[in-house]
């Protein structure tokens, strides 16, 4: 339709004009597209450093901490992902565990199963002061 309107008209800017199709379009981003890839870039490129692996000793100690007092642990597992970085890690209260099975309660009200030998390490999460807000 757009190319014989065209060719007919009788304005020569008109007659003359080369549609350059979605080419046009490629500059419309909406504000909330830019936010998003912008989150999504930041997130790809964060680069997660591996911390020392820790003993069995040092683990079933932090984590029996964390079972008894009800503290946050974070937990960085061994398995690496496809590039070779370590997963995010893992913040939550250890809620009870088995022989082969950590039993974690994560900030999203999940629970979830870690199995024990997967942990290379684990610290107890500080909690700021009240006080510390001012």
């Amino acid at each position: 339709m757009g190319e014989s309107f065209m060719s007919y008209h009788s304005d020569p800017l008109i007659r003359e004009y080369h549609d350059r199709g979605m080419a046009k379009w490629m500059g419309f981003y909406l504000s909330e597209h830019t936010a998003r890839m912008k989150t999504e870039k930041t997130k790809r490129n964060l680069t997660r450093p591996r911390k020392p692996q820790m003993t069995t000793i040092e683990i079933a100690e932090i984590l029996s901490t964390s079972y008894l007092s009800k503290n946050l642990v974070e937990i960085q597992l061994a398995a690496l992902n496809s590039e070779g970085e370590a997963f995010a890690d893992i913040i939550g209260v250890v809620l009870g565990f088995d022989d082969t099975t950590i039993f974690l309660a994560d900030a999203n009200t999940k629970i979830q199963a870690i199995p024990n030998g997967s942990i290379r390490h684990v610290h107890l999460v500080k909690h700021p002061k009240w006080s510390d807000f001012s």
